[in-house]
């Protein structure tokens, strides 16, 4: 039977929290990660609304439909993100991408049976206090509702 690292990605700061979990899975550690929808991304609400759409502007001139696509739920966003973390062409980035699982809120009733063995994981996090402070972050549920996200995607 697998164990799996338990992470919760409650009041983490996106890149710090994404870049931990990559080194992890690099290491070859199986992860899931829940609650993605309350990470956050430091930084005034304006600056990462517009520099998120201005990404979903670039299209191809000749065919538009070919891409680049960008995901809009978060926990597609975070596993975007972690993605682009890891080795692209090498087999041990593939290998470790496969093992993360990411979800928007609780696991699923559906996929409880698949994770019998589960160890809770604290990955420290020292600037959310000092972010609480300024009041210059988003929650990436926040974000991705502002690109288009429809919350009626969740199932539980």
């Amino acid at each position: 039977m697998l164990e799996y690292h338990l992470l919760d990605a409650t009041n983490k700061i996106l890149g710090r929290f994404c870049s931990q979990i990559a080194k992890l899975a690099l290491l070859g550690h199986n992860i899931v990660i829940i609650n993605a929808k309350d990470a956050i991304i430091s930084g005034t609400k304006d600056n990462i609304h517009e520099n998120f759409l201005k990404k979903l502007n670039i299209s191809t001139a000749t065919n538009p439909r070919r891409g680049p696509f960008w995901p809009r739920r978060p926990d597609t966003f975070m596993r975007n993100v972690i993605k682009k973390m890891l080795p692209r062409k090498k087999y041990r980035g593939k290998e470790a991408y496969k093992r993360i699982h990411v979800y928007i809120g609780d696991i699923p009733e559906r996929f409880q049976k698949r994770y019998q063995k589960l160890i809770p994981l604290e990955i420290n996090n020292a600037d959310k206090k000092r972010l609480s402070y300024y009041n210059k972050f988003i929650t990436l549920e926040n974000l991705c509702s502002r690109l288009g996200w429809n919350k009626t995607d969740i199932e539980a």
